[in-house]
């Protein structure tokens, strides 16, 4: 019965703890990534905007992040191959492309990504660029390629320019 009430105070309250290593809860990382504010959220063809602006929210707080951009295709019609076989998907002329951009964030030793279609953070397998993007896309897509933007540029007191070396060695 403690247990029950124990568990129940929890959710009620909002209160993070931890099941089996895995923190289950909000960070503060966790409510920069959910801001609804940001410009783009939620709009189509806003991904750049809203990364943009979620990294410089990430930036001012502390947080290591960086800025993914790739390419996919997904979908297509089914088809059957030489050997009898079903594509579920094929690639190539009946597929949809397509380019997004997500940002990926360190917390708490994890690596997160958030889009301005989500609403939730999803956590990630820390690899390369192309693979965690398809990590991100699911199964429904199939990720061609993926970089990582370059910080920006902010101009010194003295007109002399500095590249964010933090995110760099990410």
């Amino acid at each position: 019965m403690t247990t029950h009430i124990a568990a129940a105070l929890m959710v009620l309250t909002g209160a993070t703890c931890m099941a089996g290593g895995i923190r289950i809860g909000d960070t503060p990382a966790a409510h920069i990534a959910k801001d609804a504010s940001l410009p783009g959220k939620g709009k189509l063809g806003e991904c750049l905007p809203f990364a943009r602006a979620l990294q410089k929210k990430f930036e001012a707080a502390g947080i290591p992040s960086r800025i993914v951009v790739y390419n996919y295709e997904q979908g297509g019609v089914p088809a059957i191959t030489a050997g009898g076989d079903m594509v579920a998907q094929p690639t190539g002329l009946g597929a949809f492309h397509g380019s997004h951009v997500v940002v990926l964030y360190n917390d708490g030793g994890r690596t997160y990504a958030m889009d301005n279609q989500s609403w939730t953070p999803r956590w990630l397998h820390e690899a390369a660029p192309t693979q965690m993007a398809q990590q991100f896309s699911g199964i429904d897509c199939s990720v061609k390629t993926a970089r990582v933007l370059p910080t920006e540029r902010k101009p010194k007191a003295h007109g002399v320019t500095e590249v964010n070396t933090r995110l760099a060695t990410n």
